[in-house]
């Protein structure tokens, strides 16, 4: 039972603030132009000392020919900067931190503030503090704003001329800025929530009163920003509860957290209680309660919608450079966009701020990906681009040793590899072949450096069994039956090794849910022999065992444990059936090593399982170098 009360009655969020940097170079100017003016102003008045009369004495006009050729160096520069500036809106300089930080990199905003208090000095000097010296004070500032303009334009041309340069730039920045907001948000996060934790009650806990009241308690107003919650008002309200004698302790629960965005009929508050308040309490619990929230100013951004509008920027460069032609531009756009989430996730995993991997969800980075994913079908060479992003994306990540990371890349080949099963033409048929021969190359890879060499081997095992699951889910069987006989060619040099036997058990999962398909009459089942015979296991009476060991003992990336769905008519869950024919299929398996001596691995291949052209991964496939 419930009851609505709605009628009862980043460092700084938005954008970010300018750097420490910005602010010295407008001191260093400032207190520069200040020094000028004072000395203009004390040589004017007091005259030029003998020497520089002597020595360096100007000719008349002099001053006057210095502000006109630093002014001229003034417009080449601005001129220069809006030439650059015409380049920003392609990827992937179209996100605004990345602007910021290419204007940063060529010191612009150096030769712009000096240049300008520069001019600013030589008018001076040249209408109302005419002076020998002052035009030696004039000079000086010509020469700087000269020289500003000079390592402006170098380091401007030098980072046009290298795209590879310009890509790493933008790729720190981005990191650099997304990764400092997600800490800025916590750190937040984590203030705003101090004191309020001994006051409301955990979710998870539970009344044991049968009877149950909520009394919902609504945001404030609708479209502003929360910046922080006073415990003093939940505070009065939780004695306000406890004046009003339950049997049972009132709880509070939050529905809101700070630096989150209101919206209409959003509930901020749940109050439940054993016992029915009255109208009077209800609203005062209401009014109390809505006035801890502390909204910031009309008008702020959240560090989320800030960065979701960057990445979003980014992903309509990508999409238009696909639909353009313009595939090698969208390649450096989508590689940036992984190296994005990539560097944003890791830093949340070196740093100790809590749940940066949820906060990098959240903020729509991984979203992202399978947003731009969504184009694969513009064509078989955009297909090509996106798988082999996805290539090099999975290599990068099994560097990291995050396998949660590294299960995120897979899932790129399974949405790329069921989109084009599903709803690709004939144009798109050696594309499955290349996914498949990818796949099995990350899964052959191991990397001696990296901190667990091997981080791909059992996640790409099992990408290959969900592979084949896939192909069955798009009634493509002659796929499925390529990707079984690649599975099943993995790490046949080591039938005894732990890998071999992740192998087996992909192939019990799969043979049992083939069984389950045809017995339950599906109308993805595929009585395909050549698929039959490709998914029966191999090795010993103690290799199969093994293998069944590895399915009940969980594995990693695949849930073959959800693939029935199975739900009754009334919505309940039905128990599930792919266990059973998991052991058929070991049964199966057993009986067939225990009537024939063993063979070695890769003696014989299946009927109909034979390797394709191109499916061979030294050929026609992308190899981690």
């Amino acid at each position: 039972m419930a009851t609505s009360v709605g009628v009862m009655r980043g460092k700084r969020g938005g954008a970010d603030a300018p750097g420490g940097a910005w602010w010295r170079e407008v001191v260093i100017v400032g207190c520069a132009l200040l020094v000028s003016v004072a000395l203009l102003i004390a040589f004017h008045a007091l005259g030029d000392p003998a020497w520089v009369r002597r020595y360096v004495s100007p000719v008349p006009g002099s001053d006057a020919a210095i502000w006109q050729v630093q002014t001229t160096f003034l417009s080449v520069g601005f001129a220069g900067l809006t030439i650059a500036a015409q380049l920003f809106a392609e990827a992937p300089l179209a996100i605004g931190t990345s602007r910021k930080r290419i204007l940063a990199y060529i010191g612009a905003s150096w030769f712009v503030t000096a240049g300008l208090a520069g001019n600013a000095v030589m008018a001076l000097e040249s209408i109302w503090l005419p002076s020998a010296t002052g035009v030696a004070i004039a000079f000086t500032w010509l020469a700087a704003t000269a020289a500003l303009l000079m390592v402006s334009t170098s380091r401007l041309t030098h980072l046009f001329g290298h795209p590879s340069r310009l890509d790493e730039v933008v790729r720190t920045s981005l990191i650099e800025t997304l990764s400092d907001r997600f800490d800025r948000v916590a750190r937040r996060y984590s203030d705003a929530r101090s004191g309020l934790d001994e006051l409301l009650t955990p979710e998870s806990s539970r009344t044991s009163t049968d009877s149950v009241w909520t009394v919902y308690v609504p945001v404030p107003q609708a479209g502003r920003v929360i910046r922080t919650i006073d415990p003093e008002g939940v505070r009065q309200a939780i004695a306000s509860l406890a004046a009003s004698g339950d049997d049972d302790p009132p709880r509070i629960l939050l529905d809101v957290r700070p630096g989150d965005r209101t919206r209409l009929g959003a509930v901020a508050f749940r109050i439940v209680t054993s016992n029915r308040l009255d109208e009077a309490a209800a609203v005062r619990m209401v009014e109390l309660l809505q006035s801890s929230i502390e909204l910031e100013p009309p008008g702020a951004v959240t560090a989320y919608e800030e960065t979701e509008h960057e990445i979003a920027t980014l992903m309509d460069a990508i999409g238009t450079n696909l639909r353009s032609g313009a595939l090698a531009t969208a390649e450096r756009a989508l590689e940036l966009l992984g190296q994005i989430v990539q560097g944003v996730w890791m830093t949340g995993l070196d740093r100790s701020t809590a749940d940066r991997a949820s906060v990098t969800r959240g903020s729509g980075l991984l979203q992202s990906i399978v947003d731009v994913e969504q184009d694969v079908l513009l064509s078989p060479q955009v297909a090509q681009v996106f798988v082999t992003a996805t290539t090099s994306r999975t290599l990068e990540a099994a560097a990291t040793g995050s396998g949660e990371y590294i299960e995120e890349c897979l899932r790129s080949f399974m949405r790329q590899w069921s989109d084009i099963l599903q709803r690709g033409g004939p144009e798109f048929e050696a594309l499955p072949v290349r996914i498949v021969a990818c796949v099995q190359n990350l899964t052959l890879y191991s990397d001696p450096s990296a901190s667990e060499p091997h981080a791909l081997r059992s996640r790409g095992t099992w990408a290959m069994v969900e592979l084949v699951k896939l192909a069955l889910d798009a009634r493509r069987p002659d796929i499925a039956t390529i990707a079984a006989g690649e599975l099943r060619r993995l790490f046949e040099l080591d039938p005894d090794g732990a890998a071999r036997s992740e192998v087996r058990a992909g192939l019990l999962v799969l043979s049992g849910w083939l069984r389950y398909l045809a017995e339950t009459n599906d109308p993805r089942s595929a009585a395909d022999p050549g698929l039959v015979a490709a998914l029966v296991s191999d090795g010993s009476t103690g290799d199969i065992l093994a293998a069944r060991d590895i399915v009940e003992g969980g594995t990693p990336f695949s849930r073959w444990d959800r693939w029935e769905g199975n739900r009754s008519a009334s919505g309940s869950v039905q128990p599930s059936e792919l266990p059973d024919f998991i052991e058929r299929a070991q049964v199966t398996a057993l009986a067939a090593a225990a009537s024939g001596p063993d063979r070695p691995t890769g003696a014989a291949r299946p009927t109909g399982a034979a390797r394709p052209t191109g499916a061979d991964h030294t050929e026609g496939a992308d190899q981690p170098k």
